[in-house]
């Protein structure tokens, strides 16, 4: 694989069923990079999940929520971004309640994000809020 990011960019209007399609892609992505069918499955469940929690949050009802999948040669890197309200801070709280990794009424916690990510970072910045979620290729894959 070359050095150079593939990037994927998706534009998903008004219908959070759109995010199955999302997930599908990152699966394929991911299996394609190296990473076992059941870690693809894994970080396509939690983009999915944050694809549709990403919608209710919109202020705009012709509003957005904005995908991008990029693939690196050791790494994959989902940006979830849309307009409107706020991602729910991430704090303990969010990490360290009981029963956080089934939480399902809450959206996504931390602790669930990170039993199936390397990595997730929050940016809320002019009304744009993203959330980037990565996960490493482990060490003994090698690239396709």
């Amino acid at each position: 694989m070359a050095t150079d990011a593939a990037r994927i960019v998706f534009r998903l209007m008004s219908d959070p069923r759109l995010a199955a399609g999302v997930a599908s892609a990152v699966a394929h992505v991911a299996v394609q990079m190296g990473f076992s069918a059941d870690e693809g499955a894994a970080l396509a469940a939690v983009v999915g999940e944050a694809t549709r929690d990403a919608f209710p949050l919109l202020t705009d009802p012709d509003g957005m929520v904005g995908v991008t999948l990029e693939q690196f040669p050791d790494r994959i890197e989902v940006v979830v971004e849309h307009e409107g309200q706020a991602l729910p801070a991430a704090g303990l709280d969010t990490f360290a309640f009981p029963g956080a990794a089934e939480a399902g009424a809450r959206g996504l916690s931390g602790l669930s994000l990170l039993h199936r990510v390397d990595r997730v970072q929050y940016v809320t910045q002019g009304g744009v809020s993203r959330m980037k979620l990565i996960k490493y290729l482990p060490a003994n894959s090698g690239t396709k």
